[in-house]
């Protein structure tokens, strides 16, 4: 018993070794590796490590002065600029995509692998089911995730005997895979990342109390990318005493209003340099909630908390300029 005992943890542990080689990080991004040369690696922006999420880094930089103008970060032309842009986008794209696909797995047992279905007025709920998990496949997962052109036609053909059939070969060689690699992103339903949010300022300055009153959304529509992968909804749920704090001193889950302490110096400097918004970034866990989804279109439901009461604040999107750090647990906040 000992002996089985020590073998399963060991298989445990090389298990872990295996999905944490799938991922790399180096300059400010964490790459993970596709199980095969077929499919895309997807690259997420990362902060200290994680993956960040929220408002994007476009890698541009402000000139300072009178008329201040965006420009490519020293090193980077334009063109270099906007390819990884675009790298960084289809990255989150295809994360949620693949996240959707882990969660589809309960209804799988309903696609119809081997001929295209049809939804007439008395389709039944498998067969619809069937219908929406073969659109999601042929016109997200393949042509996205897939470099092969075995898998990436999956929408494509002249007639419908083309079009089965390229349907039929995405599914032989391309969907067991994709369905074992998305089982490696959140694993025990959980991840943790950063957010990050923006901080409007430049308007409104309260010489009296010195700073500007602030908005932040506690429920982050922006972790996911909207349209892709299906619906998402990250929800906060409060863990800690002062999370529950801050839901009994607002009025509803949704905007937290509160008070950033600016000097005058910093806020016409900020004025000057064309500074208009500050950068809020948290550590959050995110966490697949206890609801279940009653169809393939339902959303994935995801709760978050804070990993601890501390935020930081940047002047730069590339959070390379800290200016503050602020508690939750000691905010001051706006009452109606």
């Amino acid at each position: 018993m000992i002996h089985k005992i020590s073998l399963g943890v060991l298989m445990a542990i090389l298990g872990l070794l295996e999905l944490e080689a799938q991922a790399s990080t180096a300059n400010n991004l964490i790459v993970f590796d596709p199980p095969s040369e077929k499919f895309a690696p997807i690259q997420l922006q990362a902060h200290k490590g994680l993956p960040r999420f929220g408002a994007f880094n476009s890698h541009m930089v402000k000139n300072t002065g009178a008329t201040p103008a965006m420009r490519p970060a020293r090193g980077n032309d334009g063109a270099h600029v906007m390819e990884q842009n675009k790298k960084e986008r289809n990255g989150l794209l295809n994360f949620s995509i693949l996240v959707g696909l882990k969660y589809l797995e309960p209804f799988m047992s309903d696609l119809d692998r081997g001929r295209l279905t049809v939804v007439s007025s008395n389709t039944s709920q498998e067969q619809r089911n069937s219908a929406y998990l073969q659109q999601f496949l042929r016109t997200q997962v393949g042509p996205n995730l897939c470099l092969d052109n075995t898998c990436n036609q999956t929408n494509q053909g002249k007639n419908e005997f083309e079009r089965l059939r390229n349907y039929t070969s995405f599914v032989e060689v391309c969907l067991e895979p994709l369905q074992r690699w998305s089982q490696a992103f959140f694993k025990n339903d959980e991840m943790i990342g950063y957010h990050v949010s923006t901080l409007h300022v430049g308007r409104g300055y309260d010489f009296d109390k010195l700073g500007y009153w602030v908005g932040h959304y506690l429920n982050l529509n922006d972790v996911f990318t909207p349209k892709q992968g299906g619906a998402k909804r990250v929800v906060f749920e409060p863990v800690a005493a002062y999370e529950h704090e801050l839901l009994k001193k607002i009025n509803g889950k949704n905007n937290l209003q509160f008070f950033l302490k600016i000097d005058e110096q910093t806020a016409e400097r900020f004025l000057k340099e064309g500074i208009n918004r500050l950068y809020l970034v948290k550590k959050i866990k995110l966490k697949r909630s206890g609801k279940p989804m009653a169809f393939p279109y339902d959303p994935v439901e995801f709760n978050y908390s804070h990993v601890d009461s501390d935020v930081e604040v940047y002047e730069d999107e590339a959070l390379t300029k800290h200016f503050m750090t602020l508690s939750l647990a000691n905010l001051t906040l706006k009452t109606n």
